[in-house]
């Protein structure tokens, strides 16, 4: 059996050669991550958080337009620290239960984590919020642990600035 000729098909080979060899075929390439939405710190079991902790504890009511501007830009910033927050780094955060987390095994959605203001550094303008992603097992029947997840929000740049993942313990008396 004889070979066809199309004409121009080696121009045409050499052409698309050509093209993949210069990184044309867009859909071959890797994506690079883009960088991060917001600063997140994975924190563990009980250890202190920069520039979360501390400030004046904030009551009922107070910082509600603020609480609602940071929610806002958490919808934002959300599915970023979701795709980091997983079972292993939430077991990973545990020093205390850590026989009792190897069950763990599903970080709960955050977009369902209801957040409130906790605290508030006047001094830099800036209101931590505070929300409960999952209740964690334990290591004894008098503790609760949770997974939580803080929420560092400035005024001034109107945006959530570092996001904080950690397990607080709480004893029952």
């Amino acid at each position: 059996m004889r070979p066809v000729r199309v004409p121009g098909s080696r121009f045409q080979i050499a052409l698309a050669a050509g093209a993949l060899l210069l990184g044309g075929c867009g859909f071959l390439k890797a994506e690079a991550p883009g960088p991060p939405a917001v600063p997140v710190a994975l924190v563990a079991e009980m250890e202190p958080i920069a520039g979360v902790d501390g400030g004046t504890p904030c009551g009922p009511g107070e910082f509600a337009a603020e609480a609602a501007q940071a929610l806002a830009d958490w919808g934002a910033k959300r599915a970023y620290v979701e795709r980091l927050l997983t079972a292993q780094k939430a077991r990973e955060l545990s020093r205390w239960a850590r026989k009792e987390m190897a069950g763990y095994r599903r970080v709960p959605p955050l977009g369902g984590v209801a957040f409130r203001p906790a605290f508030y550094h006047k001094d830099a303008r800036r209101l931590v919020l505070e929300g409960v992603v999952d209740t964690l097992p334990t290591h004894s029947p008098l503790v609760t642990r949770c997974l939580k997840v803080y929420l560092l929000y400035d005024q001034g740049a109107q945006a959530i600035v570092k996001v904080a993942v950690t397990i607080r313990g709480e004893l029952q008396e």
